[in-house]
């Protein structure tokens, strides 16, 4: 029986380090902990700390250029790994916008996180951004009923 891969995508502003974890981190490391299949997850971020939350944990290199998007540079250097690995699943964490770009690039199931307000993130304001979040993702999981209403 082939292995359940999964690809846990964070949002590049995320310090997953235990200095200064950001709350996302922290909730990922804690699921990924108790989870049965935590030996065949990858988490990707980009952080300027050498100690990481887990060994499961990838850098992703990134340096922001001017004029180009800080999300699509983030991301592409993402997918670049993802060609190499070819997840089952991706787990995208409270970025919405990066669905699009993601699955237009690969044949993986998507799952979008959400810890905060959809309605005030970028890719799922409004009626039209939220069906095609919909349409285009295996799962959306609220992680709190506020989020969630």
């Amino acid at each position: 029986m082939n292995k359940l891969k999964i690809s846990i995508l964070l949002p590049y502003k995320e310090n997953f380090s235990p200095d200064y974890p950001g709350a996302v981190s922290i909730y990922v490391n804690d699921t990924t902990r108790n989870s049965k299949f935590k030996k065949n997850i990858v988490i990707y971020g980009s952080t300027n700390y050498k100690n990481k939350l887990s060994k499961n944990y990838i850098n992703l290199p990134f340096k922001k250029e001017f004029f180009k998007s800080s999300s699509k540079i983030y991301v592409q250097n993402f997918l670049n790994q993802e060609k190499k690995k070819k997840s089952d699943l991706i787990e995208i964490h409270n970025r919405p916008s990066y669905v699009d770009i993601i699955y237009s690039h690969t044949n993986s199931k998507l799952v979008l996180y959400f810890h905060n307000d959809p309605l005030e993130m970028n890719g799922s304001k409004s009626k039209d951004e939220r069906m095609n979040l919909f349409n285009k993702t295996k799962k959306i999981i609220f992680n709190s009923q506020w989020s969630k209403k």
